[in-house]
């Protein structure tokens, strides 16, 4: 397994910090069970949400999943990554690591609020996840790191999973998990399902 990092907008010590947990998160992907079909929402590593899946092209269609709008930018999940990356610009922090479960590069785009995850399928990147990084950003339906997990079911309804920490929402081929500390929210996660 090669790590790269590209860009180097970051101090070598956070670099290297950040290095490490990518690659440490990598190789547990690598070897797991397949029993995650979304990325964890709290390292926000391409390869774990893709390790799950096995299949192949575009999952997603935006007009029946979860979406995610940043400054003017609509992004969903499954969707072709190119011409996204390439409306948000070039902020961001780049690793990527080969896939455990498509043949190429899993990419990790980290840009000052969320980071972006692509998988590869046909020589192609597709999005695979967005995870909030603050709570200056909020879901296109309003909801935000510190939201409460009554402004999460009155905005999204009754969970199709709900667990002690986390609330789980389908729609379409993409899912939005919001981790639950207390009654706030401390995490999101919108996915696309590749399997």
């Amino acid at each position: 397994m090669q790590l790269r990092k590209v860009r180097n907008n970051v101090p070598r010590s956070w670099a290297v910090l950040g290095l490490a947990a990518v690659m440490a998160l990598t190789l547990t992907a690598c070897g797991s069970d397949g029993g995650s079909s979304s990325s964890d929402s709290s390292s926000g590593s391409a390869n774990e949400a893709s390790a799950s899946s096995g299949s192949t092209g575009n999952t997603a269609d935006s007009s029946d999943g979860f979406t995610f709008t940043y400054e003017g930018t609509v992004i969903g999940m499954g969707e072709e990554a190119g011409s996204i990356l390439e409306a948000l610009g070039d902020d961001y922090d780049y690793f990527e690591s080969e896939s455990c479960a498509f043949d190429g590069l899993d990419k990790v785009y980290t840009y000052s609020h969320f980071k972006l995850n692509t998988y590869p399928s046909d020589d192609i990147d597709y999005v695979l996840s967005i995870v909030f990084r603050d709570d200056t950003i909020e879901t296109d339906e309003g909801i935000t790191i510190g939201s409460s997990k009554d402004d999460v079911l009155e905005a999204y309804g009754d969970p199709d999973e709900e667990k002690t920490a986390s609330l789980v929402y389908e729609k379409g081929n993409t899912s939005i998990t919001f981790g639950i500390t207390g009654d706030s929210v401390s995490t999101v996660t919108i996915a696309a399902k590749t399997e």
